[in-house]
């Protein structure tokens, strides 16, 4: 039931102040520039966004900008821009122009702010979509708990709201915005639900044994994902395309909540099932592969999907070791993940070894490491410090505390650019 409509002239109003902001605040960066930094910084590793369409559609003059698109370019620019040094003068004082803490802080609740306001004023589109998954990324990134755990459930409902309440769009309200037939639609949809569904399964499996917001209705989901995702896989695409990277970050969140969903479905009647466990990790593995030979020679921490790959067998191996060793198949088992989870843990730690120590044979972009890697480093930190604590032999001590050194320089080397690596 429709309580009625919102008052119409009152909406720039209220909202003229976020053009005052982006152009005192970047008033030498122009809107294709934040979206230049979107292609070089974020896009490689979490494609959301079409950059060429949005490019097309720009206006030519300041005034004809819709407030959806200037509110992604600020979502763009909080999410790419580094956090102050802890060192650095600037960083202890702030000085309210996106510089210190205080500066860095602003941006963000400025944005939240926004957002916020778009929301009472009955705005909803693609665009704003977008911009709530950026600054729910930024979340994620950061380690902003309970704002990311909020925030992907809004998220959620405002992507839904696209299609329940189709007339509550920014471009209604905001004539120079540019129109949308349903083929864009189609594609702009794609994008924004792999995006929720990446982070929504990672915010689950970081924030304990509750399912994901999606998981219900993920069949759905990859009915409209599958046409645009699933011709990736096809022989003679090119791997490097955003939409064959977001495929596979995709596949590897989906195997991440399956593995979650199996080790916190047990109950007092049922337990953990261990044959849909043992080919899930087969799956998984499967997808590595694939990742593998995709990435080639590249560094693969890049990848985005390999470190949820990684994250699962870490979730399932972990689990493995504590079934208690019974005689029989359950025996075979919980031998075989602690072989497996010792053979995880020497991967994460290999690849990470190449960064701490410097002697990576390319040189290391921090800027191009998406944030996915924070729990998967995490949790290996963690697990090797409980496997200190159990060995007490001085030739495993020493071997756990080398590796467990080479994983927080990793963590402390990454928090420059992703705070939640130092939380």
């Amino acid at each position: 039931m429709s309580l009625g409509r919102y008052p119409q002239v009152q909406r720039p109003h209220h909202l003229q102040g976020l053009r005052t902001f982006y152009a005192r605040g970047y008033g030498l960066l122009t809107l294709k520039d934040s979206l230049s930094a979107y292609c070089r910084e974020i896009e490689p590793w979490f494609h959301v966004i079409s950059i060429p369409r949005l490019q097309s559609q720009l206006p030519q003059t300041w005034e004809e900008v819709s407030v959806d698109v200037v509110l992604l370019c600020l979502s763009i620019a909080l999410l790419t821009t580094p956090p102050p040094s802890p060192s650095s003068p600037v960083a202890e004082n702030g000085d309210g122009n996106g510089n210190g803490p205080w500066g860095f802080q602003t941006l963000y609740c400025q944005v939240k702010n926004w957002i916020s306001s778009t929301e009472a004023l009955g705005l909803n589109s693609c665009q704003l979509v977008q911009a709530r998954i950026l600054v729910t990324l930024y979340e994620v990134a950061h380690g902003l708990y309970p704002a990311a755990y909020i925030s992907i459930g809004a998220t959620v409902n405002a992507a839904d709201a696209l299609t329940v309440h189709p007339g509550a769009g920014a471009a209604a309200q905001y004539p120079h915005a540019p129109g949308t037939d349903d083929e864009t639609k189609r594609e702009d949809g794609v994008l924004i639900w792999g995006g929720i569904l990446i982070l929504d399964r990672y915010i689950a499996v970081d924030s304990g044994p509750h399912p994901s917001l999606t998981r219900s209705r993920s069949q759905a989901i990859h009915d409209l994902l599958k046409p645009t995702l699933c011709p990736t896989h096809w022989h003679g695409q090119d791997p490097t395309d955003p939409i064959c990277r977001l495929a596979r970050l995709v596949e590897a969140s989906f195997l991440l909540d399956k593995t979650h969903s199996i080790l916190n479905s047990p109950t007092a009647e049922h337990t953990i099932n261990i044959e849909e466990l043992i080919l899930t990790v087969q799956t998984i593995i499967n997808l590595q592969t694939i990742l593998g030979e995709e990435v080639k020679d590249g560094v693969h921490l890049y990848a985005g999907g390999l470190s949820l790959c990684n994250a699962a067998l870490l979730l399932a191996f972990e689990n493995g070791t504590r079934v208690p060793p019974i005689a029989g198949s359950t025996e075979n088992c919980n031998s075989m993940a602690t072989e497996s989870l010792a053979s995880v843990l020497s991967t994460i730690t290999s690849t990470v070894e190449l960064f701490t120590l410097g002697t990576q044979s390319v040189e290391f972009n921090v800027l191009r490491v998406p944030p996915f890697v924070t729990f998967l480093v995490y949790k290996a930190a963690a697990i090797v410090t409980k496997r200190l604590l159990v060995d007490t032999s001085s030739s495993g001590s020493d071997e756990e505390l080398g590796k467990l050194r080479l994983l927080r320089n990793f963590l402390k080397i990454m928090g420059a650019r992703w705070l939640g690596c130092g939380k």
